[in-house]
């Protein structure tokens, strides 16, 4: 086996290691392939006669989808027929030792693996943890995908904008998707409809499970927000507005018990989770809610899981969102709000102690990403003496008062509910 150059400072595990992980995903993408491309091209079928059906398509639309259906169905003809082979030969050659391992010419830290007598390779770059694919050449198609939402130019260009926000670039400046979720391609696919180039550029070696990778470019669109700050330009256009939300949430949003959290590189946006409701109302105010019933998207079942517990209230304090709750029980009444490091939680704590309000701070452990997040807490003590300091909590407190009608049984709640009523009080009167 030559091992080349592969053995540049910094990686954290070496090439040996690497050939046997690879040996190890190559076996269980055989394995997997057929159920695989089964489960896809059924995949294509099944919801694209769903769309036609649901959403009551006319003679050219749905002759036109499925058409493009069959046309995705072939290429996974073609990719099965090219991975099958390549995969055994990449299996002989590992157990064999006949590979070369080397690095890319471009980048730096992605090591190339090549099958010897073999013109092609298999890409590996260590991010976290090895991502490997296997490449496909010349599986492409060109297809047609009908207007099958009918929304207005305005909704249709917040639905863009929160793609662009996520997982759509640039390509000659015609927008483009690269997803490796069927249902994302269609979800696409169905805001940049019109004349489309379909690619299967790779099958990805992954530790549980192997994924074709699905590149889509939009040829009948030009890219309202091309080059490099593109991206950035999207978002705060999609911020505006739940449409544009609800396609960034798709392309970047990530599972959490309290808040929408957005991954957008190295950082994380959060919305509060009541924003999910208002997501979900526009979204079935326009046939896209319907669609991504149809389609079974993953993040779409968990957005519409995300809602208020306990239906609770939320206000706005030095520029954090808070959540406030009631227990009835305790007759008590918190307010809480999440944020992503210890330093943010300390300089919130921080600002309102200079108020004569006192939070306290606790680590919430994430084990979905394996991080930590910190937790801003008021009591009601506390969010009395915030509220006649700051009168937009006193909103707040109206609502959960009527929402959960507290009665005043208590000195502390008949104080939240005279604030609940009344206007802010001079400083001299706070609560000591």
């Amino acid at each position: 086996m030559d091992m080349g150059t592969a053995s540049p400072e910094g990686w954290r595990t070496g090439p040996t290691d690497l050939l046997a992980e690879l040996y190890t995903r190559a076996q269980l993408a055989n394995r997997e392939l057929p159920s695989l491309v089964d489960g896809q091209k059924k995949y294509f079928y099944v919801s694209t006669e769903a769309i036609i059906d649901v959403l009551d398509l006319p003679a050219d639309k749905a002759d036109m989808l499925r058409d493009f259906a069959e046309k995705a169905v072939n290429l996974l003809d073609k990719a099965y027929q090219q991975t099958e082979t390549k995969l055994q030969k990449l299996l002989t050659a590992l157990e064999s030792n006949n590979v070369k391992v080397e690095l890319g010419p471009r980048a730096k830290k992605t090591l190339h693996i090549t099958p010897e007598g073999e013109k092609w390779y298999v890409s590996a770059h260590f991010r976290e943890t090895w991502l490997i694919s296997l490449p496909i050449y010349r599986v492409s198609a060109d297809a047609e995908f009908p207007d099958i939402l009918n929304v207005s130019d305005q909704d249709l260009y917040y639905l863009q904008a929160g793609w662009r926000a996520s997982d759509e670039s640039c390509d000659q400046n015609k927008p483009r998707m690269g997803t490796t979720q069927p249902w994302q391609a269609l979800a696409w696919a169905a805001v940049r409809y019109g004349y489309l180039r379909i690619y299967l550029s790779a099958l990805n070696l992954n530790m549980t499970e192997p994924t074709f990778a699905w590149t889509i470019t939009s040829k009948s669109w030009n890219q309202q927000w091309p080059k490099r700050e593109g991206k950035k330009l999207a978002q705060k256009i999609a911020e505006q507005h739940p449409l544009g939300m609800l396609t960034w949430y798709l392309g970047d949003g990530e599972k959490h018990p309290e808040v929408l959290r957005f991954a957008i590189q190295n950082d994380e946006k959060y919305e509060p989770k009541h924003l999910a409701q208002q997501i979900l109302q526009v979204a079935y105010q326009t046939n896209y809610g319907i669609l991504l019933d149809l389609l079974d998207s993953e993040k779409w079942q968990i957005l519409k899981k995300l809602q208020p517990t306990r239906d609770p209230v939320y206000a706005t304090l030095l520029g954090h969102t808070f959540w406030l709750s009631y227990s009835a029980r305790a007759q008590q009444l918190l307010a809480r709000t999440v944020l992503k490091s210890l330093e943010e939680a300390q300089r919130l704590i921080q600002a309102l102690l200079q108020q004569g309000v006192q939070a306290k701070t606790y680590t919430w452990y994430d084990p979905k990403t394996g991080k930590n997040y910190y937790v801003v807490q008021l009591n009601g003590t506390n969010i009395a003496r915030a509220a006649q300091l700051y009168p937009e909590l006193r909103p707040a407190l109206k609502e959960l008062a009527q929402k959960h009608n507290i009665q005043p049984k208590t000195p502390l709640l008949r104080r939240l509910l005279e604030l609940a009523e009344n206007p802010p009080l001079p400083t001299k009167n706070l609560i000591s």
